[in-house]
């Protein structure tokens, strides 16, 4: 994939292709249920975010491209079906009916994922057939996040990291959309507010990974695969939120090394480890910070940075020829995938689908420049 057209047109061209390769893989959706356990197992979440990423790029897309809603809505509904039962199967809900749960269970990751999938099928123009389903979660988790007062939400029964209560937020306020309410509007403003007060680095001023004394373990300071993440997640509920974070985390996590860019797991590309969320880190450089970054700088309307990290993307390209043979030392590379993995497209996927223009969600100003207008948001 080369860059003739500019950063943006070349996004488009990555999605474009994505599209085309997750259209085929579910022409056969039992096929690509099958596929999903047996190659993804081995990362976080690796059972239902290959799912739950592809659900959000078809709904963004049909943002984007309304005329396209229908067709993505045919690939959307297998993979709404799909996710339901991983979640089932890790939270155990009475009789097995995800619908009767009377609490979240403190299982933030896998509900907040599942219900940011209902969302997006309501999103794209979906009927009414898991609303039922959808209206339950978003009780379980909009009751939770009342009772916490603005903390995060368990993640787990054993582990609490503040960035997966930022899906919940946005799952509860596409729910919020469909029902043509804003019920969790005061909740998700509370919490973000918590999260500036309690759980935010103040020199870097970008939200902690990790609370100290909560379960889980794990470091505290910032790190790059939430904030890129979370950047592009906020962009649909809090977009001047969104742009705050993206320019701080520029600001502290963006490497240069020559020919080589891309956004640090570490703050300043400090030698902290890696681990299963991070992926392998190459040179201070993350891989889910990176993949991540792509989905931010391209909502933000950063050009400048979204070029350099999807030129380096390209198969063909002689700089990610040279890297590859480190990554592969813990990231076998796949080359049916454009990334290498199964995980790797369907994250990319979604980080490239949508040009964050319109926010699905907030009726506030998105946080990207104008389609094409020029520069960085921080160089």
């Amino acid at each position: 994939m080369s860059l003739p057209l500019g950063p943006a047109a070349a996004a488009r061209r990555l999605a474009d292709d994505l599209r085309a390769r997750f259209d085929a893989l579910l022409e056969d959706p039992q096929a690509y249920a099958r596929r999903v356990p047996a190659e993804c197992g081995a990362f976080p979440e690796g059972d239902l975010l290959p799912f739950v990423f592809p659900a959000l790029a078809y709904a963004l897309d049909a943002v984007d491209h309304p005329a396209r809603a229908a067709r993505n809505l045919a690939r959307l509904a297998p993979l709404v079906d799909a996710a339901v039962p991983p979640v089932a199967r890790r939270v155990r809900p009475p009789g097995g009916r995800l619908e009767r749960l009377a609490d979240y269970g403190q299982h933030a990751v896998y509900l907040g994922q599942l219900a940011l999938a209902l969302g997006a099928w309501r999103l794209a123009g979906g009927d009414g057939r898991w609303d039922a389903l959808h209206g339950a979660l978003g009780d379980v988790l909009h009751e939770a996040l009342v009772r916490a007062g603005g903390r995060p939400l368990r993640s787990f029964p054993h582990a609490t990291w503040p960035f997966d209560t930022v899906p919940v937020l946005v799952a509860l306020a596409l729910l919020d959309r469909a029902r043509g309410d804003g019920r969790s509007a005061a909740a998700i403003a509370r919490h973000l507010e918590w999260v500036d007060a309690h759980a935010t680095d103040g020199a870097l001023g970008l939200p902690l990974s990790h609370l100290a004394g909560e379960p889980g373990g794990g470091r505290v300071v910032p790190r790059g695969c939430d904030l890129a993440y979370r950047a592009w997640l906020l962009a649909m509920i809090d977009p001047a939120r969104a742009r705050r974070t993206y320019r701080a985390f520029c600001r502290h996590f963006w490497i240069e090394r020559g020919v080589l860019a891309g956004f640090a797991e570490w703050p300043h590309g400090r030698n902290l480890g890696q681990d299963a969320d991070s992926g392998p880190v190459v040179l201070g450089m993350g891989l889910a910070a990176t993949g991540f970054g792509i989905g931010a700088a391209r909502v933000m309307g950063d050009g400048w940075r979204l070029g350099r990290l999807l030129f380096q993307l390209s198969s063909a390209n002689a700089i990610f020829t040279a890297v590859r043979p480190v990554v592969e030392r813990h990231y076998p590379f796949d080359r049916r995938y454009v990334t290498g993995s199964l995980m790797g497209d369907a994250c990319v996927f979604a980080m490239a689908a949508w040009s964050g223009r319109p926010s699905p969600v907030s009726s506030a100003t998105p946080p990207g420049a104008p389609p094409g207008a020029p520069g960085p948001i921080i160089r």
